[in-house]
C-alpha cells in the first residue's frame, strides 16, 4: 500500500499548522508509542488484561490525537473488554489486528513528518 500523508486536521488547526510543533508531536509519537505498544503486547501475552486495558487506553489516545481512527477503534475494543471483563477471549485477536497495521501506520507517521 502506498504511503499517504496523515491529514492531522485537528492538530493543524490547534497549532495553526506550525510545522515545528507538528514535527515534535510526531517525534514524541514515534518514541513513546512503540514502548507503550510493547507493554501492551507483553500484558496481553501474559494474561494481565488489567494492565493491557490501561495500556490500550494510553496508546489509543496517541492514535486518536493523530486522527488514526482505525487503530484507535481496535485499541478501544481491547480497553473495553479488559475494563468490563467481558468477551476477553477477543483481546488476542484484536491485538493481532492492531499488529497487522502497526508497521504501516508507523511508516505513514514518518512519511507525514518528512512531508509537513
Amino acid at each position: 500500500m502506498p504511503l499517504t500523508i496523515l491529514p492531522l486536521t485537528d492538530l493543524r488547526e490547534s497549532f495553526e499548522n506550525d510545522k515545528n510543533i507538528l514535527g515534535a508531536i510526531l517525534d514524541i509519537f514515534m518514541v513513546e508509542v512503540p514502548e507503550d505498544c510493547l507493554l501492551l503486547q507483553q500484558s496481553i501475552n501474559s494474561g494481565d488484561y488489567t494492565t493491557a486495558g490501561m495500556q490500550a487506553h494510553k496508546v489509543k489516545s496517541s492514535y486518536r490525537t493523530l486522527g488514526i481512527t482505525k487503530m484507535a477503534t481496535i485499541l478501544q475494543g481491547i480497553e473495553d473488554r479488559a475494563k468490563n471483563k467481558k468477551d476477553m477471549q477477543d483481546i488476542p485477536n484484536l491485538l493481532h489486528q492492531f499488529n497487522e497495521n502497526y508497521e504501516q501506520i508507523n511508516a505513514q507517521v514518518l512519511y507525514t513528518k518528512e512531508h509537513l
